[in-house]
Formats: C-alpha cells, structure tokens, sequence
C-alpha cells in the first residue's frame, strides 16, 4: 500500500469509501492497493526518480530503537534541508521499520558523494569545521532551551492549536539542528572520506600504517572532556564523598548486605541480571528517609541533571532511585572511587601531552594541524549535542502521549503519526487509526527532494525484500577502522539494548551495532568493543578513548558474524577482529 504524505481531502475519502464497501474490502490501504492494480497506476515512477537509477542502496545505520515521529526529522532534513549547509544534499534515503526497529538506507554512490563535498569544504576553506563545531553548539542550546518551554504537566488544559504549535515549532528547530550536526557524521560514517584524507596526510609523513593508526588516533583525541566523562566525574565523586563519610557509608554497605542475603536469596536472582537490578532498585528506596538532607540533595542534583540521557528514542528516563543503586554498588563493592578518578585526569593528561609531542614531531602544515583539532572537537560536539537532542525527545513524549490520549490511540501510534496527520488531527479532528495501525507494524518509507512516501503493505514487503542484503558466510577475520589503540582477547557478549547488559563480565568483548549512552555501564567491563557502525566521531569511539579501551568500529558485520561466547582476538591498532573458537 502507498501512503503519500498528504492530507486527504473530503471528496476523495468518500469514494474511498463506496468502493471500499462495494468490494467488500478491510480497509482504505486494501481500497489504494485495489485501485492501483486495477487501473495499472504507475504511482512510483513520478515520485521516485532515484528509486531505480543504479545506484545501489547501502545500509547506513541499524537502530534497534526507533520511532517514526523522531526519524522523519532527519528524513526530511537530509534531502529538503542539509544543502543549506554543506551545498549538497542526498538524492534519496530508505527507511524500513519494523516496529521500532529502524533500518535506513543511502544510495552508495550518492552518500560518498555527500561526504566527499563535505571534505573538500573542510580542505578548502579552513574555517569551515570551525564553524560547524560553533553552530553544532549553538543549534543544541536552541533546541534544549527550546525543550525546556514544552510542559510536562496540566497539558490537557492547552488546546489542540496549541499542542500543534509545540509539535511544529520541535520539528523546525530540530530538523535545523540537524542541518548542522549530521555533518561530521556524513563526512565519515559511512565511507571514512574524513579518516582516509587524514590519514593519507600522515602516510606522507613517511608513517608505517600502524603508525599511521596510532599516531590518527592520538591527533584526534579531544583536548577537553565529554559530557559523558563530566557526568562519570561527578558521579564518582558523589561516591568518593559517602564513601568517607563513615555513617552513609555503613548505611549503604547495611542495606546492599541486607539485600544479597534476603532478598537475592529469597529469589535467586543471578547478580547483574534484569531481575536483579529492578529488585535492588525497589530496595534502595528506602535509603531516601535516611540519608543526611545535604547529602541527599547532592545526589538529587545531579539526577535532575542527568536522568534523562539513558531515555534514548522510545526508551525510560533514569529514576532518583537508579543513581542510588549505583551509588550502593560502588560503595558496598568497595571500589577504588579514588583511583578511577586519578586514572581519568591521568589518562587525559597522557593523551593531551602525547598528542602535543606527535605535533611538534610531525610539523604538519597548519590547515592539518586545524583539521585534526576540530575533528577532536567533533567527538566533543557530538556528545553535547545527543545530549540536548535526547532531552528534546524525552520533552516531546509528554505532547505525544496527549494527542494520544486525546484521539483515543496508543502512545505508539502516536509516534507513526506523519505530521501533516497530527496537524489534520489537532485542528481539524480527523484521523485515520486503520492506517496508522498497519505503519505500526510494518512500513517503508522513501524520501528524496520534495518528496516523502509510506509505504505498507505488500508493496512495504517488497521493498524490504529488495534493499542490499550482507552475505557472512565462513567469515573469519573482519576488518574495521580503529578507534583506540590496543589487543584484547576475549569471548564476545552482543550488547544492543540495557536489557542485554547483564551478560557483560569483566574481560568480555562487548560486541553492537552502535553504542549509545544507555549501555556506558557495560563497556566500562569490556576488554575491548567492537561495532558495525563507524566514524571517529562515534559514541563508541568517544567513550573507549575516554575509558582507555581498545576498541574496533565500522565492521559492518560484527553482530551478524560473531555470537555470545565466541572467542576472538581484537587488534584494534590493525583494525582487525579475529575469531579463534567458537562457541
């Protein structure tokens, strides 16, 4: 079935109706679909003048998480809105959902292109990284200061032109956002045009390409820290702060006692699994009455500050009583607090003089030297602005959650709304609920200039059956880029989503598609990480610099090769991962 994104006029759903009632069929997607074959419409053809013009559709990113609401900003920024930017924008982009499963496709040939006009900006005009960093900055303040306006309670007193405005007004400023942070991300995700001119300038230096590796990895090390280190800072310090505190000290060490040998025992919950971290956050509750109000409203501070990073796309704010068990953790397993600390600021402090020292040895020409240094700050941008765009997200749940309470549809239909439906439900009251169930489950969209198509249905099937499929049969070393530097073996343990963090151990190979924030806790365990999904300004990438790790991104097939309990060996200053038994 073919849904354009367009309102439906009165006249039009009338007939709609007749001949969906004189056949005898489910729905207006089986009336289009009648119609279509019927009279031999060609519908794709006008609307999709890239669909078939051979350039090769290519997995851009697999996102386990993902809504419809969310996506179509950047759906409609990437072909409508980022030449504004960078002078060139993609001819055309496909997104599979299924459920909240988001897979979403480039053309091979057009997104190099992208990249490669983005590098060649950066090489010519040596400002211009400069000024995407400043407005990647900027463009996240507007959004997050934007967010902060959107009401997180009484929202039944607005009224659906004013719930509409806040819908609208998100949109605009978000989808301009992305105008500027999608840069870094087009000019070396997908086809490394970024890392491979960088690294190219080093080889001419007379570099050995381990050399080259690790000498590209120390030149685009960030000189300041991530909001992510900022937060893990400020959180070990809370903890270093009870920690000498001997009357909150005792009393987190009581009560994560009392909790292994009652609760734990009662129930035989495995350490670290779901179970057991839902169990042991109910039982922090009843820290709150007893701890001191000072300290109390210190831990309290900085959940205000932080809960909302690990809600991602359709996922949960962090609650008080999370931080708490974390903190019970910490304290009760006597963790050196200290010494984490100091291995922070002296592992930033090593890069940072490692980083100095390979500059004055290399004497690179001051436009490389610039183009290293804001490739750093890419990784920094990157953080702070995911951080502004996931508060936004987490603020607009609350609108959406109305409209759907409003039209009497679930919080997931909701997010399958396009938003020519949501402003037709809010203003004129219309909505069509049989669509919006059959795009739930599965749809395709398509978009390039202009242009914007759902599909459902059999065509929807079709069209997941066409898109380029990765063979990984008797693979047995796979190759990608390095982040950070170093060799671990290890067995592999497949991290997605939070739920699958239990199984991480210290000393495993934490293996996805691409890290987020909400799984930091499991990659501080791993003895190296590995991803399908790539660029240095990655949040992998970020974080195992950050945390020292070696660690491998951009395989493109690590979770479809390897599998929980593989033995593998992770050269990451080869770029290599090799498997050595399997499981």
């Amino acid at each position: 079935m073919v849904q354009a994104l367009i309102e439906i006029d009165d006249e039009t759903n009338k007939i709609l109706n007749l001949v969906k009632v004189k056949q005898g069929l489910k729905d207006k997607g089986q009336v289009i679909e009648y119609i279509v074959n019927k009279y031999k419409l060609e519908t794709d053809q006008p609307d999709m003048r890239y669909q078939n013009d051979g350039d090769k559709w290519m997995l851009a990113e697999d996102i386990p998480d993902m809504d419809f609401f969310f996506s179509q900003i950047w759906l409609s920024c990437f072909v409508d809105n980022f030449m504004n930017s960078t002078g060139k924008a993609y001819k055309k982009i496909l997104c599979v959902y299924k459920g909240y499963h988001l897979l979403f496709y480039f053309g091979e040939k057009d997104s190099y292109e992208v990249g490669e006009n983005i590098v060649q900006r950066f090489l010519n005009e040596p400002e211009f990284a400069n000024i995407v960093n400043k407005n990647i900055v900027n463009w996240a303040d507007r959004l997050r200061e934007y967010s902060e306006s959107i009401p997180e309670r009484n929202l039944e007193k607005l009224s659906n032109a004013q719930l509409w405005e806040i819908y609208e007004n998100h949109n605009k400023i978000h989808t301009e956002y992305y105008e500027w942070a999608w840069i870094p991300v087009a000019a070396d995700m997908f086809h490394d045009n970024l890392t491979n001119r960088l690294k190219d300038a080093l080889r001419a230096k007379g570099l050995t390409e381990e050399q080259v590796n690790e000498s590209f990895v120390i030149l685009t090390s960030p000189t300041e820290k991530s909001l992510i280190q900022v937060e893990q800072e400020e959180f070990l310090q809370i903890a270093l702060n009870i920690e000498k505190d001997e009357y909150h000290r005792k009393l987190f060490e009581k009560l994560y006692k009392s909790f292994k040998e009652q609760e734990v025992a009662k129930f035989g919950y495995q350490t670290h699994t779901k179970e057991y971290e839902e169990l042991l956050e109910q039982k922090v509750g009843e820290l709150v009455s007893h701890i001191k109000p000072n300290v109390l409203e210190g831990i309290k501070n900085h959940y205000k500050k932080y809960f909302y990073v690990n809600h991602m796309w359709v996922g949960k704010a962090s609650t008080l009583e999370h931080y708490l068990k974390e903190l019970v953790k910490l304290i009760a397993n006597h963790s050196d607090n200290a010494a984490t600390l100091k291995d922070i600021d002296d592992d930033f402090q090593i890069t940072y003089n490692k980083r100095k020292s390979l500059l004055k040895e290399l004497k690179l020409d001051k436009n490389w030297e610039s183009l290293f240094d804001e490739f750093g700050k890419f990784m920094i941008t990157k953080i702070y602005r995911r951080f502004a765009q996931i508060y936004a997200v987490y603020k607009m749940e609350f609108i959406l959650n109305e409209i759907a309470r409003r039209f009497e549809i679930s919080l997931k239909q909701a997010r399958f709304m396009t938003p020519a439906e949501a402003k037709q439900a809010l203003l004129q009251g219309k909505i069509d609920k049989e669509i919006i169930t059959d795009r739930e489950k599965l749809c395709v969209g398509y978009a390039e200039f202009g242009k914007k198509i759902i599909y459902t249905g059999t065509k929807a099937q079709e069209l997941v059956r066409s898109v380029q499929q990765v063979n990984v049969q008797d693979v047995s070393e796979i190759k990608g880029q390095t982040a950070c530097m170093g060799k671990a073996t290890g067995h592999v343990k497949i991290v997605i989503r939070p739920s699958d963090m239990h199984k991480m151990n210290k000393g495993d190979i934490l293996v996805s598609i691409a890290t987020d924030p909400d799984i930091v806790s499991a990659m501080k365990k791993a003895a190296a990480i590995v991803t399908e999904q790539g660029g240095v300004t990655s949040h992998a990438a970020i974080v195992s610099r950050e945390l020292n790790i070696p660690c491998v991104i951009g395989t493109k097939i690590a979770t479809k090769v390897l599998k929980d309990g593989d033995l593998i060996e992770v050269d990451a200053s080869k770029g290599t991962v090799k498997i050595l038994k399997r499981a």
